[in-house]
């Protein structure tokens, strides 16, 4: 697009109000020298405006030429993309698929089906972009020769992203037989470079990356960069990074219209998290979050959240930062399962908060062994009714945190008092009822979220008032809270304690029948009544690790 007042009317689509639009519209096409080009990309415009926001069109687009439109749309498509408007490019090539493309011819119905593919691959839309790459995948025959090299490129791509079953080498080598031009083939070595990063193949990756020419081509180079530092991060190889790293800051620098810039703060920012340079790493975030949301992908989002939850666990802040990754991961289902940086991420994630978990339930074994076992049982079935009650992932994962730690405020209770076999005394019982205040306060200096610590802090509240800490009831009481109540005074019912036996799993059932309502509401009393006679569950320490193990999966899945 090189008609200055088309561009500048094109980023103004989101913007103006209809008449505004129409009007300068209308005064370009009586103004302006217009090529032919220009007339289909104005076409676009228009078709993609007055469709958009029900409006009216300029045009008459019976009269318009279905080729010159959907050159037009092509054009349009490109241009939004180039300038970070990723939602309209994804908007006005689904308009084009949707509306015109059966009724081009079929070298245009491909050109329009292969962007649509891409800018939805951009958005993050798995399903949109495999039925695309299925249906093109069949018309190989029909693709006009100046169009195979973007069209093997492309099934390369999003072959290398969403494990379409095909082989993204397969792709890559044919777009490199018609490659045509140093650029193109530069820019197929590139990708195929990256398809091996996301093998974990990585000594091959950089060794092959050290053959490529360079080139002046900012979009190339910038890319070489980045794919250059994301590999040596996975190497540890951190000398040779920070080459690397300043070479991409400098082309930042120079280049600050450059398309990609956002995934080359992404990838710094990682750099900088594991020199050990949080502030630097933090000032990449910041940039990253300053970055208008309307030119932000799913990937870009996601990648974001990643990079903050990565500083968030230099910080030790570990439950945070799994509460950010599974926000993330909700906008990086298309890429988690290819990463290998995100591979990384959730591994090491996983060890630092099972690390915790251990040394908590150290603790509580060296206290009092029933506390310890006990937490873990009520995790149990406080983490399968959850799944039974369909929680969202990360009330799931709140949930079961606050069900292991429910009772860990029990640390800073005397031994004696904990495993007393006869009656408590006035003060002794006083003292049991504050240790959910102990372990809030004990949750609350290790950064966990507020969800958490709110079951561990209102675990004996009952929904009639009559509970403790603070005599919360009714709708005060969250319901993640009241899960936790109910596993509590299951299991408690149902294991020996030192001042009393065990009862059996229907006298317990029974018992919650009759007193449950003064427990918990009834719809979720019903629930966990039917979910207990179903289930049995029974748990021991050393099922503590994969059981985490599960969980975590669970919220990547």
């Amino acid at each position: 697009m090189k008609n200055s007042r088309i561009c500048g009317l094109a980023l103004r689509f989101n913007y103006d109000d209809p008449e505004s639009f129409r009007s300068e519209l209308r005064a370009i096409l009586d103004e302006e020298d217009l090529s032919r080009e220009d007339i289909g990309i104005l076409a676009a415009l228009d078709f993609a405006y007055s469709q958009t926001f029900d409006e009216t069109g300029v045009f008459d687009f019976s009269d318009v030429d279905n080729e010159l439109l959907a050159e037009g749309i092509y054009s349009l498509t490109y241009f939004f993309a180039r300038n970070s408007e990723d939602k309209i490019a994804y908007l006005v090539s689904k308009l084009a698929v949707d509306l015109i493309a059966k009724e081009c011819g079929k070298e245009q119905e491909i050109n329009l089906k292969i962007l649509h593919m891409m800018t939805s691959f951009e958005m993050g839309f798995g399903d949109e972009t495999l039925a695309l790459f299925g249906e093109l995948v069949k018309l190989e025959q029909y693709v006009p020769t100046q169009k195979r090299f973007e069209y093997y490129n492309d099934l390369g791509l999003v072959s290398t992203q969403l494990q379409t079953g095909d082989n993204p080498w397969k792709f890559y080598e044919r777009a490199k037989a018609v490659a045509e031009s140093p650029v193109r083939m530069l820019m197929v070595q590139l990708n195929m470079i990256d398809y091996l990063y996301s093998k974990n193949r990585f000594a091959e990756a950089i060794k092959l990356l050290d053959q490529v020419e360079g080139c002046t081509v900012v979009s190339i180079n910038g890319y070489k960069l980045m794919i250059n530092l994301k590999i040596l991060l996975q190497m540890n190889d951190l000398s040779r990074a920070a080459v690397i790293a300043e070479q991409l800051e400098s082309l930042i620098s120079s280049h600050i219209e450059w398309t990609d810039i956002a995934v080359s703060y992404i990838f710094l920012g990682h750099f900088y998290v594991k020199s050990g340079n949080v502030f630097r790493a933090e000032n990449f975030l910041n940039q990253l979050k300053s970055l208008p949301d309307e030119s932000l992908t799913n990937y870009i989002k996601g990648e974001t959240l990643i990079l903050e939850a990565s500083i968030m666990q230099v910080k030790g802040e570990h439950f945070k930062a799994l509460e950010n990754s599974v926000s993330a991961f909700e906008s990086l289902t298309l890429y988690s399962t290819t990463s290998p940086h995100l591979k990384d991420f959730v591994n090491n994630l996983f060890e630092s908060i099972s690390s915790v978990f251990r040394q908590l339930i150290r603790e509580l074994r060296l206290k009092d062994d029933y506390t310890a076992l006990h937490t873990l049982r009520v995790l149990k079935i406080c983490y399968e009714f959850g799944k039974e009650l369909n929680l969202e992932k990360i009330d799931l994962f709140n949930l079961s945190i606050g069900a292991m730690l429910h009772d860990y405020g029990k640390v800073d209770i005397p031994f004696d008092t904990l495993n007393k076999p006869s009656s408590l005394s006035e003060e002794e019982f006083k003292e049991i009822m504050r240790h959910p205040v102990y372990g809030e306060r004990y949750l609350r200096d290790l950064n966990f979220p507020k969800a958490v610590r709110d079951i561990v802090r209102h675990h004996h509240e009952r929904i009639d008032g009559n509970g403790y800490p603070d005599g919360l009831k009714g709708d005060e009481i969250h319901m993640l809270v009241q899960i936790v109540a109910a596993a509590d005074v299951f299991d408690a019912l149902t294991t020996d304690r030192p001042y009393r036996r065990a009862i059996t799993k229907a006298r317990a059932l029974e018992y919650l029948k009759e007193k449950g309502d003064q427990l918990i509401s009834k719809g979720l009393l019903t629930r966990f009544i039917e979910f207990s006679q179903r289930k049995e569950i029974s748990v021991q320490e050393e099922e503590i690790t994969p059981l985490w193990r599960s969980i975590i999966s669970e919220l990547f899945k």
